[in-house]
């Protein structure tokens, strides 16, 4: 045997020394139990750390890696059956499974099958080699084959959408296992693990500078309201584990109530760690940095608590040191740190997706306190399947669950949480709307005004808020907007770079601040989680937690007075238009919302949530809700995320339909860099763009153009006029060779519907 005195081998040098295989399989198998035993798979997962790479002592594997090693090039034979074979022989499926995809993630069953050989004379040759590979591991690793591990009567006892999920977290130790050890290796370092939550000292600061930011405060007429909201989230969390939902208006600080709620319960039952989903990134953003405040040590050097992890993070900060850099990339990759703030797309498809790097975070989430803040954004189609998750999250993996929103979601209109206790945590929502009511509504819906006109009105007030339906009719607005020094118009929208919407945000609050003059027309990416008071505010009529949201936004301090100092005029507009997922949402709304019923009105709301989803039909069979989860029944983890095979495309490949696939947005978007921002700005595109173009682009380095990319649908690339203006950079991204307008955007004269809201 080609291998350097008789050892067997899991890693090249690579520039260090070897990894000796059995040093590889124990450490692994090590790490795996420690990951898994919070959920009651340690010993499953110890097994599975033992066989996954033990396919690497098959003799002609070791010449191999020898063979290669000074290029540096991979293995290329196969490593991975060797364990599944072990697992299927021993009766231990979920093992096949996490062995199976280990490298190329979770697959199918044919496919996981055909590891073991698709015909007679395949499976000879396999099975000389296992014999070679299991010849040489008795010797080496003997509690291989002599402490094999049991399927436990929870996992047997379990409904078929419990044990895929069990899948999915075992599949997640493993390879966060075997990607921590590898990594150790190739470092030359220890294993990078982070903390648990440290309950108890947490919250004690939290409630310290929580204290001392009230102190500061300028006091006002919410503050009682939002003390309430805080009093009754602290008391609530004492109980027993589960799913909660905190109801409650815009501006009443739900985001701190759900902080102090998370950090008591985690004290109070022992939960590892915080997660906070939000649905979209300037709310991700505004409130890591609220948390961080409240939660962060004081030393630049100390290892930090909160995690703000989304595609606009700039892992790469210049201003941070390179302790703080290396722990956010690490800490990004598996979630090991005390309190996590990221997106819902990052949650929900890290839960639903099959890619080792994307699930190798999931054990992190057992016994652990997810906040799901604005659950109303949450995408319909998929909320039964969402619904399900939750379930299987409390109910087997310790998981509890609070749903914060002001308009919440009827999730209890679906099976998986037919049966499920959700309490409440606000003893009389109701009440305390009527309470908060900051603002009338007013209504032009009949005849249906002009979209110039509502503009004209709006704009005579002082300050006034506009929210309209595309980025179409926004920038109509805008331009419509009566240009004068005295007074600031502005635009946001996602034509819009986030450093040019960021920059608009700031401006605004400096107006608000000042009480001066300021127009701003928005879609409705400003409705949900942004910090801004508006005296008055227009709506173009949409769905009416959208509407609600809005009116967060209109006189959310209270000190035009309560109730009802603040205007809300909904209008609907003759020439303006609409997303196609809104008509039956506002065919609804029509229904249930109007001038004797206002979008705050939560037994409405209910009602309308609930005919909602049963006009749509979300759990009907054929819908994606439906497909997903037979695909999940079936343990086709490839169709749950990309969508089922419906036939072979032009090359030869399986073609798959998307939009039944678990995605939680399924526009098909291809991301464009622009040139905003002073010389600063564009020198650091200009560097980016040439490190991506060169022979070996830096994924820091998109990470860095982040700020400058604006995401437009695919099909809207292929027209010609567009076409010209696109230089491609690497893979699906392109450098925008035409104009960008400092007022609202790229300019590429789009169809309605061309952005994503």
């Amino acid at each position: 045997m080609a291998s350097t005195n008789d050892h067997l081998w899991a890693h090249s040098a690579s520039g260090g020394e070897r990894h000796r295989l059995e040093d590889h399989l124990r450490d692994t198998a090590r790490l795996a139990r420690s990951f898994a035993e919070p959920f009651g798979m340690g010993d499953l997962a110890w097994w599975a750390g033992l066989v996954h790479d033990g396919g690497k002592a098959w003799c002609a594997w070791q010449e191999k890696l020898l063979k290669v090693e000074p290029s540096g090039k991979r293995v290329g034979l196969d490593h991975k059956s060797f364990g599944v074979h072990l697992a299927e022989r021993h009766g231990l499926e979920p093992v096949m499974w996490a062995v199976a995809g280990h490298h190329g993630g979770l697959t199918s069953r044919k496919e996981v099958n055909g590891l073991l050989g698709a015909d007679d004379a395949q499976l000879g040759a396999l099975t000389d080699r296992w014999a070679d590979a299991e010849r040489r591991l008795r010797t080496l690793v003997p509690e291989m084959f002599s402490a094999l591990p049991e399927l436990s009567t929870s996992y047997v006892d379990a409904d078929a959408m419990t044990r895929e999920f069990l899948v999915r977290f075992l599949f997640s130790c493993l390879v966060d296992a075997d990607a921590l050890d590898t990594q150790a290796h190739r470092m030359g370092t220890a294993h990078r693990l982070g903390r648990d939550l440290n309950g108890p000292i947490l919250l004690e600061r939290f409630l310290s500078r929580r204290k001392k930011f009230l102190d500061n405060r300028p006091k006002g007429p919410m503050d009682a309201h939002r003390e309430r909201v805080f009093s009754e989230a602290m008391t609530a969390a004492e109980q027993q584990p589960g799913i909660f939902r905190l109801t409650a208006p815009t501006g009443t600080a739900k985001t701190i109530a759900s902080a102090g709620f998370a950090l008591r319960h985690a004290v109070c039952h022992g939960k590892r760690r915080i997660i906070v989903a939000v649905p979209f990134i300037t709310i991700t953003e505004q409130n890591a940095n609220v948390y961080r405040q409240l939660l962060d040590p004081g030393e630049a050097e100390a290892e930090r608590v909160v995690l703000e992890q989304h595609s606009h993070v700039d892992l790469g900060d210049p201003e941070d040191t390179e302790q703080l850099q290396s722990w956010r990339k690490l800490a990004s990759e598996n979630w090991d740190v005390p309190f996590v703030v990221t997106t819902t797309v990052q949650l929900f498809e890290s839960l639903f997706g099959r890619m080792p790097s994307r699930t190798r975070k999931l054990h992190r989430l057992a016994n652990s306190v997810i906040i799901l803040d604005e659950v109303q954004a949450l995408p319909h189609r998929l909320l039964p399947q969402i619904a399900d998750a939750l379930r299987i999250l409390v109910q087997r993996f310790g998981v509890t669950i609070l749903l914060s929103s002001a308009t919440q979601p009827v999730l209890g209109a679906f099976k998986p949480f037919e049966k499920l206790d959700v309490r409440e945590i606000i003893t009389d929502p109701s009440a305390l709307f009527d309470e908060c009511r900051r603002v009338q509504f007013e209504w032009r819906v009949t005849p249906k005004p002009a979209l110039a006109d509502v503009v004209t009105e709006a704009a005579s007030h002082r300050q006034a808020l506009m929210v309209v339906n595309t980025v179409r009719d926004a920038r109509d607005a805008y331009q419509a907007a009566p240009t004068s020094p005295d007074i600031t118009a502005l635009h946001l929208s996602t034509a819009m770079c986030p450093a040019h919407r960021r920059a608009v945000l700031d401006k605004v609050r400096d107006c608000l601040k000042a009480k001066s003059p300021i127009f701003l027309v928005s879609t409705s990416l400003v409705e949900a989680g942004v910090d801004l008071d508006f005296p008055v505010a227009f709506r173009a009529i949409g769905p009416p937690d959208s509407m609600s949201q809005v009116a967060g936004r209109c006189n959310r301090e209270g000190k035009l007075g309560m109730p009802g100092g603040g205007l809300v005029v909904i209008f609907d507009p003759a020439d303006g238009g609409m997303p196609p997922s809104y008509k039956t949402q506002v065919e609804k709304a029509e229904i249930y919302f109007g001038p004797d019923r206002d979008p705050e009105d939560t037994e409405a709301l209910e009602d309308y949530f609930v005919d909602l989803y049963d006009s749509l039909g979300i759990e009907a069979k054929g819908r994606p809700a439906q497909v997903i989860r037979s695909n999940r029944h079936r343990w086709d983890f490839r169709s749950v995320t990309d969508g089922p095979v419906t036939g072979i495309d032009a090359r030869g490949r399986e073609a798959r339909d998307r939009k039944l696939a678990f995605r939680m947005i399924i526009d098909d978007t291809v991301p464009i860099v622009v040139r905003y921002g002073d010389q600063q700005a564009h020198n650091l595109i200009n560097e980016c763009l040439a490190e991506l173009r060169g022979p070996c682009p830096d994924r820091s380095a998109f990470r860095r153009l982040q700020p400058y990319v604006v995401t437009v649908r695919r099909q809207l690339t292929t027209k010609p006029e567009v076409q010209a203006n696109l230089s491609p950079v690497v893979g699906d991204l392109y450098e925008w060779l035409g104009r960008y307008d400092d007022g609202h955007g790229i300019v590429l004269e789009p169809d309605r519907q061309d952005f994503l809201l």
